[in-house]
């Protein structure tokens, strides 16, 4: 099986999937954590939102812990569990394909991504780079033969080609890094793609990365709006969104039904 085909498998056959992010609030133990909130307000939160883009046409969710910031190389047992919890609670309700992460620990997200019977997982699973947090060093080939040691081989791993909290030490170009990727990561490692660049499309990396190597699979990874989101999927083979859906666009707020309904317009109609 291809690249191209393990990624459209994960997504139900869509070939340019719509995912909307669910943003999970600060987790126990983390600075944004509320102790007066129980993992059941936290569930119905989550639900809420999840609600909203499944009723809107969303073709996959993917879970996030933005909240729990300033971020850490390795979680502990705590955020592992609480995780795991709400994702079950929310994916047994709203059947659609999803996707985990957990900023900014590889090795848990591959192993929740696993016992949730996640469609993908999302992060940053290569590369090294200065950041806010701290020295960020991913060892590639630990973390894809723990995929492989816990059964999760066949998991399709999107990894961000460039970071949003710090400097990449490496300084290849981004086609170089494009191109050069996919001969580092095996078969179920994808690409999560820039930002776009500049207001027109078709000058942004992204439509870049997608003309030097139409058969990779690249998901837009952030920036995409209503107002841009049709004229960057054909660059792409599907769009991930968070803020720019919530309430006065502003990351942390809640799904704004209105917003979720106006992007889907946007990008289907």
């Amino acid at each position: 099986m291809t690249r191209m085909e393990k990624h459209r498998k994960a997504f139900g056959g869509k070939e340019k999937p719509i995912i909307g992010c669910l943003h999970l609030r600060g987790l126990p133990g983390t600075p944004m954590w509320d102790r007066e909130m129980t993992v059941e307000e936290h569930i119905d939160l989550i639900m809420a939102d999840a609600k909203i883009l499944y009723e809107a046409g969303f073709d996959a969710f993917v879970f996030a812990n933005e909240s729990d910031y300033p971020y850490v190389m390795s979680v502990g047992p705590e955020i592992v569990a609480t995780y795991t919890r709400i994702v079950s609670a929310v994916t047994r309700e709203y059947r659609l394909p999803f996707g985990v992460g957990i900023m900014l620990d590889s090795f848990a997200s591959i192993a929740v991504a696993r016992a949730t019977g996640a469609s993908f997982s999302r992060g940053m699973f290569h590369g090294v780079m200065a950041t806010d947090f701290g020295f960020m060093d991913k060892h590639t080939g630990e973390i894809f033969r723990y995929a492989k040691q816990i059964g999760a081989e066949d998991l399709p791993i999107y990894s961000a080609i460039q970071g949003h909290f710090g400097t990449l030490l490496d300084t290849r170009p981004v086609e170089q890094k494009f191109l050069e990727s996919r001969l580092v990561l095996p078969l179920n490692g994808f690409l999560l793609a820039a930002p776009p660049a500049g207001t027109d499309p078709a000058e942004s990396v992204l439509a870049k990365l997608k003309e030097l190597d139409p058969t990779a699979p690249l998901i837009l990874n952030s920036g995409a709006k209503k107002e841009n989101v049709k004229g960057l999927l054909p660059y792409c083979d599907g769009v991930l969104v968070g803020t720019s859906l919530k309430k006065d666009g502003y990351l942390y707020n809640p799904v704004d039904r209105d917003r979720a309904m106006a992007f889907i317009d946007a990008a289907k109609g």
